[in-house]
């Protein structure tokens, strides 16, 4: 362990520091203390952090050791930053991994960097980051991700991601992106399909983001927010996203996005949305651009009061109307579902036995809650008030003495439990009408995670080209979670409990250079596997650090193509072509021409020095091993041997 004579640094006041004077002074330092059960208490392992000052008894002369579990003490009182013992490569091999089959980073190269070359560096880690600690703050950034393999080398400070969302990237890089994704998505198979397209809302807590109004928030505050619409397949690959003012109707939000795809030749078969989008608006648009819908019906319009009066106690737990390997009971009609829209669409009425069951259960205990609570009130003397859900179910007796229970409406609020509704543009059966909206939870999926998982649920960033900015790098985080989730349900595991797997692989450092673990888990072999790369690849990580830290440029591995998806054409080899022979040209060998003579002065304009020694030079009497130097010149031959005749 190498002791620093020539540095001294104070004694740290921390726990588990102790000094033993009997062995010159060595400052000790508990580094763990691991339970021994054989003798039934803790052994703690002492590492050697210093020596004491004799000219400064609260100092010492520092060890390596001191080095690498003080780094942050070291770099604040040398300024020299000190390595990771361990660094942690399990994001960056997934990132690397994901790239290869999707080329997202290369995406993110291509358009990002044109006014910070390492701005996609940065992102693609801060994408990292958000996955790993479900957050969005840049202020924790440095300190979570500091013993983490980066893609910018080492941590950016959150001063510098303020400047990069604020100032680095533009709007005409983000639509850079945007496009080029689109349009490696059509590339890989997404030409002609059904799109889940779903808008939300943040929070905006910031003041001066011109496009934050006051709306329908998500969230139920008075506040202002920001809306947001993404764009994914019906298998839950995200295609693009919009960001926009908060009063914007969603509706206008999904003209925009069609429009778009279309321009990146992207042919959208149909859609499938939420109730948020069920208005005459909508279905008009639709209508005109000949696209196909299938949109869960909002609240009780002139087509779903008919159908429900025709079928509503009809379906219920009628084997007629039963979809198989489902709870539900289903029956189609064409109606006219607004009567201030002309236009018959067919209307699918479900019944959902379970989610009915469920929900009437939990009304009927809020039901009986209330009614206890307004009983209570009652024996004190006070005139009790029924809640606003309960209001014409439950009235007070006519002595006082109790609450009763009006059955007509307790029994309307039965009859509405487990119903809804689905528009569709064309006639379906409710099996195929089912599947497709269930295809839509992957947009709900999408819209959790990017929220509750990636931290992305509030705005507080200051300007609208951070707001952009900040939603492109959450569309960017939820693309790589994407192909990460798909290899968790092949593993029958969540994409959390795969990312904390994957965050147990590291390299470790021995001496000056990083090695791989050796040998990994069956698991983390396995999601390797999946990610369509190996174990090798942590060999080649620790040797792209080594080189970093040594100043050495990494040579960058070539992008591998991921799984095959097409159709392989296989083609002839096509017969060599003859290279011309170059005729020489006369002249003699390429170079400087003789007679050719140097101009006396460089290009910078500084005068041409000759080579060789300057005229005047001196050399020492010495060489530079310290022996006398001896003057140049003929060697002195030594004396023949003198021979005598006997």
């Amino acid at each position: 362990m190498a002791v620093f004579w020539n540095k001294s640094v104070p004694i740290p006041k921390v726990k588990g520091i102790t000094i033993n004077r009997s062995d010159g002074n060595r400052v000790l330092f508990v580094k763990e203390a691991p339970y021994d059960a054989k003798v039934g208490y803790a052994r703690p392992k002492r590492i050697t952090i210093g020596y004491v000052n004799n000219k400064d008894v609260k100092a010492m002369h520092p060890t390596s050791g001191y080095k690498e579990i003080f780094p942050s003490e070291w770099e604040k009182i040398f300024g020299e930053k000190v390595p990771s013992i361990i660094k942690y490569i399990g994001m960056y091999v997934m990132a690397e991994a994901v790239n290869s089959n999707t080329g997202i980073k290369d995406i993110m190269d291509e358009c990002l960097n044109t006014q910070d070359p390492g701005a996609a560096d940065a992102m693609i880690d801060f994408s990292m980051y958000s996955m790993l600690y479900q957050s969005s703050v840049v202020e924790h950034f440095s300190s979570k991700m500091k013993d983490q393999m980066l893609f910018s080398g080492s941590g950016r400070s959150d001063s510098y991601y303020s400047d990069l969302f604020g100032k680095k990237i533009s709007y005409e890089q983000i639509l850079s992106f945007k496009k080029k994704w689109a349009l490696k998505c059509k590339e890989e198979g997404v030409e002609k399909v059904w799109l889940c397209i779903d808008g939300s809302n943040d929070d905006c807590e910031s003041t001066g983001v011109e496009f934050s109004e006051k709306g329908h928030a998500k969230s139920l505050r008075n506040r202002k927010i920001i809306s947001f619409t993404y764009a994914v397949t019906e298998d839950g690959k995200p295609v693009t996203f919009e960001v926009y003012r908060g009063a914007l109707v969603d509706a206008k939000a999904m003209k925009r996005i069609i429009k778009f795809l279309k321009e990146c030749g992207i042919q959208v078969k149909g859609v499938i949305l939420d109730r948020g989008y069920c208005d005459t608006a909508a279905l008009k648009f639709l209508n005109n651009e000949g696209l196909e819908y299938v949109i869960m019906v909002k609240g009780k319009p002139a087509g779903y009061t008919e159908i429900v009066d025709d079928y509503g106690k009809k379906i219920k737990l009628n084997a007629e109307y039963l979809i198989r390997d489902t709870t539900l009971f289903a029956v189609q009609k064409k109606v006219q579902l607004f009567d201030n829209y002309k236009h018959d669409d067919y209307l699918t009425l479900f019944y959902d036995y379970k989610n009915g069951s469920d929900r009437i259960t939990t009304m009927l205990k809020k039901l009986y809650d209330e009614i206890s609570r307004c009983e209570n009130e009652l024996k004190e003397g006070k005139i009790p008030s029924v809640s606003a859900q309960f209001k014409e179910a439950v009235k007070v007796s006519d002595d006082l003495s109790g609450m009763e229970i009006v059955t007509e409406k307790l029994q309307e609020m039965l009859d509405e439990k487990g119903l809804y509704s689905i528009v569709s543009s064309k006639e379906m059966t409710p099996a195929e009408i089912h599947h497709l909206y269930q295809c839509r939870n992957s947009s709900e999926t999408e819209y959790m995670i990017l929220k509750t998982q990636l931290g992305y649920g509030k705005v507080r960033v200051r300007t609208p080209r951070r707001v952009q900015v900040k939603f492109l790098n959450a569309f960017i985080t939820t693309c790589i979670r994407y192909e990460l989730q798909n290899i968790s349900k092949e593993l029958g595991k969540t994409t959390n409990e795969v990312i904390q797997e994957l965050n147990r692989l590291y390299i470790t450092k021995v001496g000056e250079s990083y090695v791989p673990i050796q040998g990994i888990i069956g698991k983390q072999e396995l999601i390797l596997k999946l990610l369509n790369t190996s174990e090798s690849i942590l060999s080649e990580i620790a040797k792209d650090e080594n080189d970093r830290l040594a100043g050495r440029k990494p040579v960058p591995r070539h992008r591998k193509t991921g799984p095959n998806t097409k159709q392989t054409v296989v083609l002839e080899p096509k017969a060599e072509k003859k290279q011309p022979v170059k005729k020489k040209k006369a002249g003699g060998k390429p170079g400087v021409k003789p007679g050719t003579k140097r101009p006396d002065i460089n290009k910078d304009g500084t005068p041409r020095r000759k080579p060789g020694v300057p005229k005047g030079t001196k050399r020492s009497d010495t060489n530079k091993n310290g022996s006398p130097r001896k003057k140049p010149g003929p060697k002195v031959k030594e004396d023949a041997p003198v021979t005598t005749s006997g």
